[in-house]
Formats: structure tokens, C-alpha cells, sequence
């Protein structure tokens, strides 16, 4: 059975058991919308509600419903790359240090064994996590697109990528060096890939808003819905084929990672409301060196995450004391409280 491991004000009990999966781990980490929040709600129960809507014959409301959600979130897009409005500013922020956390302690790892690489797996359709690594220079972030030399200013997806290792060589010696790398996987699609012919492509690009003249057109909203490829039900036909192989290559990526020896997950933000990923987790958690933590928002949430995970022994849920809660900043610095003093200094 899963355990709770309730922290203090301090954090020093979930430092001190972050540690050893931090240190000697193959390092995962799981990020849903609890994390963009407030700056977009939470996706919550989207996917069931369209499900529903879906099944009952009434495709138009579910293309309503996932117009409205997809309007919010490029809403929220618009701003990021601005910084002017404040609560996305700060939830920016947040990104920028969650993915500086992690460099810096992929960059303080001293076992050559180890890979100085760590993949974030995420259920957002947001660019919060892409906006956070360009204003790190020096993070090598890599979102399974060949950026390889081109002219054109789109990008193919490959997921052989994620696969790729990047190292530098001394200019004296003949020594190499890892770098510290980021895999970033979005298992449910991006606001930043569109469908060219049979390619997955980058193009970030904002797709215009749907004019409000035209929200009550069903034609006009199938037309707009069709230019975002997400993993949405009702957005899955616009794409069949080519969105199933896409969708299949970032499952399998996620299983592979999963199956890794002395391999951790660290969720954060994340419910575990979605179905099909949940019995995915709870298949990977099979490999006995394989550990899940979850990082659970308020304290009574916890026990939801518990029953979910009631067969499994290697899941812990960190909780907060009663009254408080686990927020991104909060999260962020129990991450940054495993650095070595000078790789924090770095």
C-alpha cells in the first residue's frame, strides 16, 4: 500500500527523503494544470465531460465545451511571452526555476553512471514550460522537434531525440563532459504542434481567436477545433492516424523511462483523473526499483491519491501539515533544498 509521508513547516522531512531518489535516480517527473494554476485553471474533469457529451450524441455542445477551454488557455498564452499581467508572470516564474532546479542538480551529479539528463512528462497543452527554458540560456531543453540545420522556421517532430545525449569535449584533452539535458514529453499535445500533409510540425505561431460572430457557428467551431493538435476526444478524428502514432511514441517513451532501473517519477500538479494514464502508472510501477512521489496539493487530498495507489507499495505521497498546502514555490524549494551549497551557488 502506498505511504503519506506528512511534511512540517520546514520541509526537512521531505528533503531527506527526496535525497537518495534525487541523487542516485534516474530522474522523471510528472507535471499536470495544477501547476499553470491560477494563471489557467485546472483541466480537472475536461476529457470526461467531452467523453460524456460525447456518448450521449451531442457532439456540438462538445465541441462548445472544448472551444471555451482551449480559448482560456490561448488567452493565457497570449500573456506569457509578455510578462506584463501578473499572475502569470508568476507562475512563469515558477517554470523557470522548477526547470533551474533541475539542471542544477543534473549539472552537481558526480556518478558517471548516472545520465545528467531528466525527463518532464506533461499533461499541459500550455508553453509555460518552453517559455521558462528560453529565459535560461544556458538550459539545453529538448522538446522532441529536429532543429537540425534547416531553412524553414517549422520543425519535425522525431522522438528518436529524446534519446540523444549532448556532450562537450575539452579543447587540451581528449575528455568529454556530459551536459545536462531536459527531455520535455507532452503526452496530450501542445499549443505550439500543427498537422502538416502527414507531419507532426513546431510552429508557435498563435492560432487566431475565433471570432465571437462565429462561436455559434458548428462549422466554423469544427474548423477551428481542427487546427490544434491535442489528444482531446473529440479532437482525435481531425487527425486519426497521424495522432495515434503520435500518441503511441510519447506512451511507449514514457513506459521506456519508467522501466529504467533505480528509476524515480516525482508528480506535481498532477491528479491522476486521467484514466488511461493512471493504469499506465500503476503498470510501469510493476519494476520493483521503480518509485512514485507525489507532491499532493492540501493535505486531504492525500488520501485520494492513496486509494488510487492502494496495490502499489513504491508510491509515497508527501503531504502538507493541515491548513497549509504544497504550491509550485513551495515545491520548488524542497527541490532546491537537495543542492549541494555550491551547485546552488552555480
Amino acid at each position: 500500500m502506498s505511504n503519506i509521508l506528512n511534511v512540517e513547516v520546514g520541509n526537512e522531512t521531505a528533503s531527506t527523503f527526496l535525497e537518495p531518489y534525487i541523487q542516485s535516480g534516474n530522474l522523471n517527473f510528472l507535471i499536470g494544470s495544477g501547476a499553470s494554476a491560477p494563471a489557467i485553471k485546472t483541466a480537472a474533469t475536461i476529457e470526461n465531460e467531452i467523453n460524456k457529451l460525447l456518448s450521449d450524441g451531442k457532439e456540438d455542445h462538445a465541441n462548445r465545451k472544448c472551444l471555451d477551454f482551449l480559448s482560456e488557455i490561448n488567452f493565457a498564452n497570449s500573456r506569457i511571452a509578455s510578462g506584463n499581467h501578473a499572475t502569470t508572470k508568476t507562475v512563469a516564474e515558477s517554470y523557470a526555476e522548477f526547470l533551474s532546479g533541475i539542471d542544477r542538480i543534473l549539472f552537481a551529479r558526480k556518478n558517471i553512471i548516472l545520465p545528467r539528463q531528466a525527463n518532464v512528462f506533461t499533461t499541459n497543452y500550455d508553453v509555460f514550460l518552453e517559455h521558462a527554458a528560453s529565459l535560461i540560456p544556458a538550459i539545453i531543453l529538448n522538446d522532441g522537434f529536429d532543429r537540425s540545420s534547416s531553412l524553414g522556421s517549422e520543425f519535425k517532430f522525431a522522438p528518436k531525440r529524446y534519446f540523444d545525449r549532448t556532450y562537450r569535449s575539452g579543447p587540451s584533452y581528449s575528455h568529454q563532459i556530459e551536459i545536462p539535458t531536459i527531455n520535455l514529453v507532452k503526452l496530450h499535445g501542445s499549443l505550439s504542434w500543427r498537422k502538416r500533409l502527414d507531419t507532426l510540425v513546431f510552429d508557435p505561431t498563435p492560432i487566431p481567436p475565433l471570432p465571437t460572430a462565429d462561436r455559434a457557428d458548428p462549422i466554423k467551431v469544427v474548423e477551428f477545433l481542427g487546427k490544434h493538435f491535442l489528444i482531446l476526444p473529440n479532437l482525435r478524428k481531425f487527425h486519426a492516424t497521424l495522432m495515434e502514432r503520435v500518441y503511441y511514441d510519447l506512451l511507449r517513451i514514457f513506459s521506456k523511462a519508467m522501466d529504467q532501473q533505480n528509476v524515480v517519477l516525482i508528480c506535481f500538479g498532477f491528479s491522476f483523473s486521467d484514466e488511461h494514464l493512471l493504469d499506465i502508472t500503476r503498470r510501469a510501477l510493476r519494476n520493483p526499483t521503480s518509485h512514485l512521489i507525489i507532491f499532493s496539493y492540501e493535505n486531504a487530498s492525500s488520501t485520494d491519491f492513496q486509494i488510487k495507489f492502494s496495490k502499489q507499495r513504491n508510491v509515497t505521497i508527501i503531504a502538507p501539515e493541515p491548513g497549509s498546502v504544497i504550491d509550485f514555490a513551495r515545491f520548488n524549494k524542497i527541490l532546491s533544498s537537495i543542492l549541494p551549497v555550491q551547485a546552488h551557488a552555480a
